[in-house]
C-alpha cells in the first residue's frame, strides 16, 4: 500500500501551471505557486471591493425606483439619496438593505439628525434618532418569524437607554408603500407606546401587537411550568 503521507506529488499551478510540490495525492483545494498565490489573493481581494461596490450602487438604485413607483417627486430626495449613496460607498456595512436606504434619505431630506448601525449594549439596531429618543428597525419579512426575540431585544434595549425611548419597528412594505409617511409614523408609534405604557404601569398590554402576545403566551407558559 503506497504512503502518500511520506511522498512528494506534483501537480500543476491553476494559473500558470508550474509544478508545485505536495505531500498528498489528493488536494482538495486549488493549487498556486507562491508568485500565483500572491497574485491570487489580490485579485479576490479586489474582486470583493468590486462586487461590494456594484452591490451597493444596485441598493441605491433599487431605492430610487421604489421611490419613484411611489411617485415620490424624486427630485425631493436629490441631496439626501447622494449623501446616503456617498456615505454607503464608503462604509458598505451601513445599510442591510433599499429599504433602510429609503429610511435614511427620507430622515436626512427633513433635517432630522440620525445615528446609522450604532451598538446599543450586545446590539447594533438600523438607526438612532436622538431627537425623537427612537431607535428605529426596518424590518423584513423574515421578523415575522422572530417576533418573540424581538420583543426581548427591545426590552432589552429600552433598559441600555432609558424608559423614555421606544423602539419602533416598520415593516418594509410600508416604506414601499409610503415612505413619505415614515416621520409621521415613528413620531405617532412613539407615542402610542408611551401612552399605552403610562396606563399599563410601564409595560406595553398584551393587546397592543401581536409580538407582544406571543411575547406574553411565552412568559405564562414558562411560569406555568416553573
Amino acid at each position: 500500500m503506497d504512503n502518500e503521507y511520506n511522498e512528494v506529488y506534483f501537480f500543476p499551478c491553476w494559473k500558470c501551471g508550474t509544478p508545485v510540490s505536495l505531500m498528498t495525492r489528493y488536494p482538495i483545494l486549488r493549487v498556486f505557486c507562491p508568485d500565483c498565490k500572491d497574485e491570487h489573493l489580490a485579485e479576490k481581494e479586489e474582486t470583493l471591493k468590486q462586487y461590494i461596490r456594484l452591490k451597493t450602487l444596485v441598493m441605491h438604485e433599487r431605492a430610487l425606483r421604489i421611490l419613484e413607483k411611489q411617485e415620490a417627486h424624486l427630485f425631493k430626495y436629490k441631496d439626501a439619496s447622494e449623501a446616503v449613496l456617498e456615505f454607503a460607498l464608503d462604509d458598505p456595512e451601513k445599510f442591510a438593505s433599499s429599504h433602510e436606504m429609503i429610511a435614511a434619505m427620507e430622515l436626512i431630506r427633513n433635517g432630522v439628525k440620525v445615528k446609522v448601525q450604532q451598538k446599543i449594549g450586545k446590539h447594533r439596531v438600523d438607526f438612532v434618532i436622538p431627537g425623537f429618543k427612537v431607535v428605529l428597525e426596518i424590518d423584513g419579512y423574515m421578523h415575522d418569524y422572530h417576533k418573540i426575540k424581538d420583543s426581548k431585544r427591545d426590552i432589552e434595549l429600552r433598559n441600555e437607554l432609558g424608559p423614555e425611548w421606544e423602539v419602533v419597528r416598520i415593516p418594509t412594505k410600508y416604506i414601499e408603500q409610503n415612505a413619505g409617511a415614515l416621520i409621521s409614523a415613528i413620531k405617532a408609534v412613539y407615542k402610542f407606546k408611551q401612552d399605552a405604557r403610562k396606563a399599563n404601569n410601564g409595560v406595553l398590554p398584551e393587546w397592543y401587537s401581536s409580538r407582544e402576545k406571543m411575547h406574553y403566551a411565552k412568559l405564562l407558559g414558562s411560569k406555568a411550568k416553573a
